[in-house]
């Protein structure tokens, strides 16, 4: 995939949801999704009973393994993104500022590799330099760090306004990331989807745009895990694939081809906010 497709979106791209796999069980609260196989590897968080989950869902939404990631106090995975041999996640206490195990699974989700990092981390993707590019608690900081957990680079995050919930890696030198955000308006608040690519050797934003894709339920569809592709044929669609209604939740499918929106323009919005658009 490459970072250019995802920064010709902008404000006016179109999303058509395209496709939609409910998933069988109790997913929890979805924190990340990244493609595994045919199907899907989610992280999810059940607040009750303290516990973090990974699930392999098939791609009709079947769960076909599920697996305890919880580690004492560190209950809330986050966000992911799978490679060849396996995937990163990070499993952090329920709270900013905390700590967290940065867990390394190879395909049958067994655990190979570990550290413990100083911070809670909300989101991990591996990079082709064999280094890890990190977000924290509502993305409140950028890390790279090497895999043992070693911090290679780090800044304030440049940009407030979506928390980002996942990420994905794009190219060598970019991952994508998707969030929420929320501003007062008269009648209350109200929520915005974002994309963000992020130039991970120099940690700044390369591009930004809301998203304006919404499931079913009225939820934004970058509300939880989020995991984008493209086909690869000469049409070159770009999809957005989202797990974002809680407990009962469904797998959906946003479709768009950036080259036939010829007005989608780059979207900076900047300001901070007092509270997250939607912390953990």
């Amino acid at each position: 995939m490459s970072s250019g497709a995802v920064s010709a979106l902008g404000r006016s791209t179109r999303w058509e949801l395209t496709d939609s796999a409910d998933v069988a069980g109790d997913v929890g609260h979805p924190q990340g999704l990244t493609r595994w196989g045919d199907g899907w590897l989610a992280s999810t968080v059940h607040p009750g009973p303290g516990r973090g989950e990974i699930l392999e869902i098939a791609g009709d939404g079947e769960v076909v393994r599920c697996v305890d990631v919880t580690d004492g106090e560190r209950i809330h995975p986050g966000g992911l993104c799978a490679d060849a041999a396996g995937c990163w996640i990070a499993v952090a206490e329920y709270r900013p500022r905390s700590t967290t195990t940065v867990l390394r699974v190879d395909r049958e989700l067994a655990v190979v590799e570990s550290f413990v990092f100083d911070d809670h981390l909300g989101a991990v993707s591996a990079l082709d330099d064999g280094t890890l590019f990190a977000v924290s608690w509502a993305s409140r900081r950028w890390y790279r760090l090497d895999t043992t957990g070693r911090i290679l680079d780090q800044r304030t995050t440049p940009t407030r306004w979506v928390d980002l919930q996942d990420v994905g890696a794009v190219d060598a030198h970019h991952v994508v990331a998707t969030g929420v955000g929320s501003i007062g308006a008269p009648n209350g608040s109200v929520q915005f989807g974002g994309l963000v690519v992020i130039d991970v050797d120099a940690l700044v934003v390369a591009h930004e745009t809301p998203v304006s894709a919404w499931m079913p339920s009225g939820r934004v569809a970058t509300y939880n895990g989020a995991h984008i592709d493209m086909t690869d044929d000469d049409l070159a669609a770009v999809m957005l694939h989202c797990l974002v209604d809680d407990t009962t939740g469904a797998i959906g499918t946003w479709s768009v081809q950036p080259h036939r929106n010829p007005t989608a323009t780059h979207s900076r919005v900047g300001g901070d906010r007092a509270e997250p658009g939607r912390p953990g």
